[in-house]
C-alpha cells in the first residue's frame, strides 16, 4: 500500500460506495481482502455507517464502565469495527503530565476493556506528547501506564520510534504528512480525548488528538502553516474509525494544559469525528454558560473545514443525537 498504510485502513480512506469504484478502478478485487476485512469492506459499501445521518451518544452518570460500554452500544456496538484478528490503535491524550489535562485512566481502561471483548489479534496503546514533555513520564504520573500495562496491553511511547513515513493527504494546506509508522499499521483507529479548551485551536477532541501520532518537527510545523486547517488535513487520511470523548470531568474557559475544571459526568462517542467534535464542543460551551453553544462550536474553524473536506458531518439537522443515563 502506499504510504505504507494498512489495506483495511486503504479502505476507509476510499469511504463506501467510492471505496467499491476504486478498487475496481485500481485493479483490486475482494478476493484481495481477507475475510474479516471483505466483512469491513462489505458493511462500509451497505451504508452500515450511516456516514450521511451520523449518530452520536452521550451517556451522563457516574458509573464510568457503564457510561462508555452504553456510549459504543448506542451507535452499533464495537462489533460494528473490531473484527477478529484486527490491529487497533487506541489513542488517547496523554500530553501533559497532570491528570486534568490527559484521558482518565477509568475511561481508558473501559475502553479497552469494550474493545477487548472483540477479541483482535492486537491492541496498541500509543501517544506523543506536546512538544517540551516526556511522553514516558507523562504515562507513569498520570496512571496511564498503570491502567495499560495491567490490562497486559502494548504501551507505546512514540517519540522513541525511529519509524516515521511520510503519507499524502487529501487536504489543502498537506500535499503530504509525516507520521510515525505504527498508525499507519492500525487496521482501527480509535480516537479517546478528553474534553478540553485549546488556546489555538478553541477545542481539542477527537480530530486535535490525532496530532498524537506525529513527530516533534511536525507538531511544530502545524503551527507554522495553520493549525487549523492542518488538523482538519491530517484527518483526511488518518480520520479515527471510532471516537471516544471523556467528559467526566471538562477543562473549560482555558487550555490545553491548565485550565478550569467542571464536573462533565459524561462521555459521547460516534463513528463521525466531526459530528462528535460539534456536539461535544456544544456541551463544553453550555458547560461555561455560553448563551448560543451550538452556534459557537459551528464556528470552530478546524470543524468546518473537516467537514468541508468531507471528513464528516457538521450538518446539526444531520446529526442524530441519541442522550441517556446510567446509574
Amino acid at each position: 500500500m502506499s504510504g505504507g498504510i494498512s489495506r483495511r485502513r486503504f479502505v476507509k480512506l476510499l469511504g463506501g460506495a467510492a471505496a467499491a469504484i476504486g478498487l475496481a478502478s485500481l485493479g483490486y478485487s475482494l478476493g484481495w481482502f481477507s475475510a474479516g476485512e471483505r466483512a469491513v469492506l462489505e458493511r462500509s459499501i451497505s451504508g452500515e455507517s450511516n456516514l450521511e445521518r451520523p449518530l452520536v451518544s452521550l451517556v451522563k452518570g457516574r458509573d464510568v464502565d457503564a457510561m462508555v460500554r452504553r456510549a459504543i452500544k448506542v451507535i452499533g456496538g464495537i462489533e460494528a469495527l473490531v473484527s477478529p484478528g484486527s490491529r487497533i490503535l487506541i489513542k488517547p491524550n496523554v500530553g501533559f503530565n497532570r491528570p486534568e489535562a490527559v484521558t482518565s485512566p477509568e475511561v481508558l481502561r473501559a475502553v479497552i476493556e469494550v474493545v477487548k471483548d472483540a477479541d483482535p489479534k492486537e491492541i496498541i496503546v500509543a501517544e506523543s506528547a506536546v512538544r517540551g514533555y516526556n511522553t514516558s513520564n507523562n504515562f507513569g504520573v498520570t496512571g496511564i501506564a498503570d491502567v495499560v500495562r495491567g490490562l497486559g496491553i502494548r504501551l507505546v511511547d512514540l517519540d522513541k520510534s525511529s519509524e516515521i513515513v511520510k503519507v499524502k493527504t487529501s487536504g489543502k494546506l498537506l500535499g503530504e504528512v509525516s507520521v510515525f509508522k505504527l498508525a499507519c499499521d492500525a487496521d482501527v483507529i480509535i480516537s479517546v480525548p478528553r474534553l478540553k479548551r485549546h488556546s489555538q485551536a478553541i477545542v481539542t477532541i477527537s480530530m486535535k488528538n490525532m496530532m498524537g501520532i506525529l513527530p516533534s518537527d511536525q507538531k511544530g510545523m502545524f503551527h507554522v502553516l495553520g493549525l487549523q486547517q492542518c488538523i482538519a488535513d491530517l484527518n483526511t487520511v488518518f480520520r479515527p474509525d471510532l471516537a471516544i470523548v471523556d467528559a467526566t470531568e471538562v477543562m473549560t474557559v482555558s487550555g490545553p494544559g491548565m485550565g478550569r475544571m467542571v464536573p462533565g459526568e459524561a462521555i459521547l462517542a460516534s463513528r463521525d469525528p466531526v459530528a462528535l467534535d460539534l456536539i461535544a464542543a456544544e456541551y463544553l460551551f453550555r458547560l461555561e454558560g455560553n448563551e448560543n453553544p451550538l452556534e459557537t462550536a459551528l464556528n470552530v474553524p478546524h470543524i468546518k473545514l473537516a467537514a468541508e473536506l468531507g471528513i464528516g458531518i457538521n450538518d446539526p439537522s444531520r446529526i442524530r443525537v441519541v442522550e441517556e443515563r446510567v446509574s
